[in-house]
């Protein structure tokens, strides 16, 4: 049987979390027979647990299941075959390179790995495009490359960086015309390392714990499913991933974004307790469906689909997700999660235009604790609420242009 042999940039918990089980899946239901094979990107040796552990670890999967059931498995993840760093062990990830069951390349390095340094070899394209230039000289047909990183056509970013660093090489027009690079969207909850770990086993010092829900978004076309059979329930290839990507950043991110000050003002400390609360979760289902979901491009049985997917996520029994984390730079996340549904809406949404009031109220109550340096020094000052809607420096606008929408924060501060 044919041999899928994976190279991993990252071994994190997320895509320990994310790629390894649907490896682990495609193995199963699809006898993909695939291995992964992590680089770990920055310098170092490998931490000994890898060694120690052969690799394996148990995925921890919890929360609440699509048939609203809480769920609490342990899947032992058998996939991870090494971990090679990328400092001490460049040889061995070049021989990786070069072995002709290797068909796949996926990455995580946050947002901040995909970059180009000119004549800097170490960024992650850097060290793809040696990988590519090895693979090149040694004959092997082009690989496809999936990276996580969340950022917009992470793909295409990504090619055009490695394509940077080898202008001029022989490589390119094999990098360029044989490897294919894609574009995705990335959403799971990996909370990473649980801190009651002895309760499944105290030996795993790996173990990643994980929300039940799961979704890969692929810019491409079928034929790459004949190649990587990934599952149905979680993978999507389409032509265009932005309403994908505003689906998240509306449904999931604004839904956060626009309850977080309210709840923080009401004395609730976790996302779990505002769902549990019956007002609350009014207001966030009247939020979700009435004023977030018209704003987005997809099939209404699909926008629901996901937005009852959300509500679940909140509630998870096991996330614990605090509210402070969430209000972290909560002036940035408005403007960019927010702002552009109101924008968008016919009618000023109430529970989002209301929740810039109760943004206000607490900044002015708490300095703007949690936000820049900058926004904090506005609020230390006489900053009234017209000051704040006014600042075209935070909103690139004046606020109070759109209808309703002073009145709507200054309500909130009555």
């Amino acid at each position: 049987m044919k041999k899928n042999k994976i190279l991993q940039f990252g071994e994190g918990v997320f895509l320990r979390g994310f790629v390894e089980p649907l490896v682990q899946q495609m193995n199963k239901c699809a006898d993909f027979n695939g291995e992964v094979y992590a680089v770990k990107p920055r310098a170092g040796a490998v931490p000994a647990k890898f060694a120690d552990q052969n690799c394996q670890y148990n995925l921890l999967v919890r929360g609440i299941t699509e048939s609203n059931e809480t769920v609490e498995t342990v899947e032992k993840i058998t996939v991870l075959k090494q971990v090679l760093s990328s400092s001490e062990e460049w040889d061995k990830v070049e021989a990786l390179a070069c072995d002709g069951d290797l068909h796949f390349i996926f990455s995580n390095t946050t947002e901040a790995g995909i970059a180009y340094e000119e004549n800097n070899f170490d960024t992650i394209p850097g060290k793809l495009a040696r990988l590519l230039q090895k693979r090149f000289q040694a004959n092997l047909p082009g690989v496809d490359i999936l990276p996580c990183e969340l950022i917009e056509n992470n793909g295409q970013t990504l090619k055009e960086y490695v394509l940077r660093y080898l202008a001029g090489d022989a490589a390119y027009d094999y990098v360029k015309n044989q490897c294919r690079f894609y574009d995705t969207l990335v959403d799971r909850i990996v909370s990473g390392f649980p801190a009651d770990y002895a309760r499944f086993d105290a030996d795993d010092q790996l173990m990643v714990a994980v929300e039940p829900f799961a979704f890969l978004a692929i810019k491409g076309g079928k034929e790459l499913l004949e190649r990587l059979p990934l599952p149905e329930d979680i993978a999507l290839l389409t032509d265009d991933l932005t309403p994908y990507r505003t689906r998240k950043v509306r449904a999931l991110n604004a839904s956060h974004t626009g309850m977080v000050s309210g709840g923080l003002l009401a004395g609730f400390s976790e996302v779990q307790q505002l769902l549990a609360d019956e007002k609350f979760r009014s207001r966030i289902e009247k939020t979700l469906f009435d004023e977030i979901l018209p704003t987005i491009a997809l099939p209404e049985a699909e926008k629901r689909s996901f937005a009852e997917s959300v509500l679940r996520r909140f509630a998870n029994p096991f996330a614990h997700h605090k509210l402070e984390a969430i209000a972290l730079n909560s002036v940035a996340k408005w403007k960019v999660r927010i702002l552009p549904v109101i924008l968008d809406s016919p009618t000023l949404p109430y529970y989002l235009s209301r929740s810039l009031g109760e943004l206000f109220k607490r900044y002015k109550l708490n300095n703007a604790a949690g936000d820049t340096a900058e926004i904090a020094a506005r609020f230390a000052g006489s900053y009234t609420v017209d000051d704040f809607l006014s600042d075209k420096e935070l909103w690139d606008m004046d606020l109070h242009d759109i209808p309703g929408m002073a009145e709507a924060v200054k309500e909130v501060l009555l």
